[in-house]
């Protein structure tokens, strides 16, 4: 079996942004729908779909079922062409940067090259959480380009949130954000619904996690503790859909469709979920996937805890 190869690359969007791209791929198999990874609010690509750990590079196992991979970073986050405002200082009441509709050319121009390299018709799209809200808006907006839609842990606004937080205070959301690492540890532990974590998730996993985030930020360093840069557009629009707006309708989608939605995850919620299948009036295939006893972090969670279940039926539904 021939060992899986990676390209790191950049192309440059219709808007004159460049956007970064790990290509994984299996040099001997190519055979099947090349797929776009997109990553969520705070997180680059490679954190969640490339991690050099057993069990921590969904990009991986896709290639070796013969699926191109191209992860991409937006813009604004990890390797990615960033906004000159993300290296001022945070400012409170400034524009978010980086809406999601405008991740739509960053995702465009993924395709475009994935299709001219592959010589495929149309390309699968597998977004995490609100990356999927985007691939969703991108299924909708280049019906022609798209097979295959995976919206994993995914908000889709289409719900009355009796949990709906206050409206956002623009005056003091600032326009990026910057995180610790201490952010992802503690929000995997919640999640994880029993004492012994390690049980659940290998601790390997979280420390890969934690060193792709700050090797996706040159300036990661400088902070004390240290801590990564992500423009705050996402978590913007994430906001909004938990207050049950929707930002695209899923009746324009017109590919097959896969809803990934764990039992654990707080931000995925089962009444959102059954709205979004509700309104996939015209999509080629829905299959709402809820797996129990799983996590936000399902893809990156030991094998038996649902990952194995997970990849078999991606494989199943990549047809």
């Amino acid at each position: 079996m021939a060992p899986i190869t990676r390209r790191d690359f950049h192309v440059t969007t219709d808007d004159g942004v460049s956007i970064a791209i790990r290509e994984v791929r299996d040099p001997d198999r190519s055979d099947r729908v090349p797929m776009i990874l997109l990553h969520g609010t705070r997180i680059p690509g490679l954190s969640e779909f490339d991690l050099p750990v057993p069990g921590g590079s969904l990009a991986e196992d896709l290639a070796r079922k013969g699926h191109v991979c191209y992860i991409v970073d937006a813009r604004g986050f990890g390797r990615s062409q960033r906004p000159a405002e993300m290296d001022e200082p945070p400012v409170p009441g400034r524009r978010s940067l980086v809406r999601t509709i405008e991740i739509t050319h960053d995702v465009d121009a993924a395709v475009g090259h994935l299709l001219e390299t592959t010589g495929a018709p149309r390309a699968g799209l597998l977004g995490w959480g609100v990356g999927g809200t985007c691939t969703l808006m991108y299924a909708a907006i280049h019906p022609k380009k798209v097979s295959h839609v995976v919206l994993y842990d995914t908000i889709y606004g289409g719900w009355d949130n009796p949990d709906k937080p206050e409206p956002l205070d623009l005056a003091t959301h600032p326009n990026y954000l910057v995180t610790s690492l201490e952010l992802l540890e503690s929000h995997w532990d919640r999640e994880i619904p029993i004492d012994d974590k390690a049980a659940w998730r290998d601790p390997e996993m979280v420390k890969a996690f934690s060193q792709a985030l700050l090797d996706g930020d040159p300036k990661s360093m400088t902070y004390d503790p240290p801590s990564y840069r992500s423009p705050s557009g996402m978590l913007e629009d994430l906001y909004r859909m938990m207050r049950g707006e929707k930002l695209v309708h899923a009746s324009q989608v017109y590919a097959k469709v896969m809803i990934v939605n764990p039992e654990y995850d707080r931000l995925c919620r089962d009444e959102d979920m059954a709205v979004l299948v509700e309104d996939l009036t015209h999509a080629e295939e829905v299959i709402h996937y809820r797996p129990r006893n799983t996590t936000h972090y399902l893809l990156l969670d030991r094998p038996e805890r649902g990952r194995d279940d997970l990849l078999a039926r991606l494989d199943e539904f990549l047809h």
